[in-house]
């Protein structure tokens, strides 16, 4: 027979105390959910919140100072910076999931253009309905020479009839029909210009978006000149 020495025995038994102490603590590990662990998420919820917030309210000031700077005698005259803090005003926009390739003809294979699903939010991230108008340019990055592929204005009348609260659209949809040629790769970075006429601010997002392209066009042209749009 085997005898294991003291030490031995010892560090068994310490280490089936241990073992027996730990068995009540392992229900709260894979049962019920911890609460200091889901307090800290929630704060952590809650900072970056505040965060987003934060910046949203910096990029106002920044477009509102950009604004008054841009004004002269006869510009645009706006609410002092005290008064607009107590309006909801436009601090930003977003680009829909659906922004990108239009299949504008059915009748041909492959988009005939763009379109932009655009909507302002204020300085809480709310969506609102604030008139403005847009200027969107398009870019096709992977050719060489002149990437542009257009460029499309809005003015404040033309924005407010692409203007669409209905279902489950909430915002401006603003159709972009080629100007020319399409592009000769179907990833096309957008750049989407707000201003806000209220404010006289301006937004900018970019967004990469997915074009169809007619079959056997990919890549054609990618070493030319790509075609400009109006302006």
């Amino acid at each position: 027979m085997m005898v294991h020495p003291p030490s031995r025995r010892r560090a068994r038994s310490l280490a089936l105390c241990l073992s027996l102490a730990l068995l009540p603590l392992l229900p709260g590990c894979f049962g019920k959910p911890n609460k200091p662990n889901i307090a800290l998420r929630k704060k952590q919820q809650e900072l970056t919140r505040q965060v987003e917030q934060l910046r949203r309210e910096r990029e106002g000031y920044v477009a509102q100072i950009k604004a008054l700077q841009s004004q002269s005698g006869g510009g645009l005259q706006t609410l002092p910076p005290e008064r607009l803090d107590n309006l909801f005003t436009a601090h930003g926009i977003t680009l829909g999931r659906l922004t990108g390739g239009a299949d504008l003809d059915r009748q041909k294979p492959g988009d005939e253009g763009l379109k932009v699903y655009a909507t302002p939010v204020d300085q809480q991230g709310q969506k609102l309905k604030a008139a403005g108008s847009f200027v969107i340019e398009a870019f096709d990055l992977a050719a060489t020479g002149d990437n542009r592929v257009g460029r499309w204005a809005f003015d404040v009348k033309q924005a407010r009839d692409a203007w669409n609260g209905m279902l489950l659209q909430y915002g401006y949809v603003l159709t972009l029909p080629w100007q020319q040629k399409p592009p000769a790769h179907g990833d096309v970075t957008l750049k989407v210009t707000f201003t806000d006429e209220l404010t006289g601010r301006s937004f900018t997002q970019q967004k990469v978006v997915k074009v169809n392209l007619p079959p056997g066009s990919e890549g054609r042209g990618a070493g030319t000149e790509s075609a400009r749009g109006d302006g």
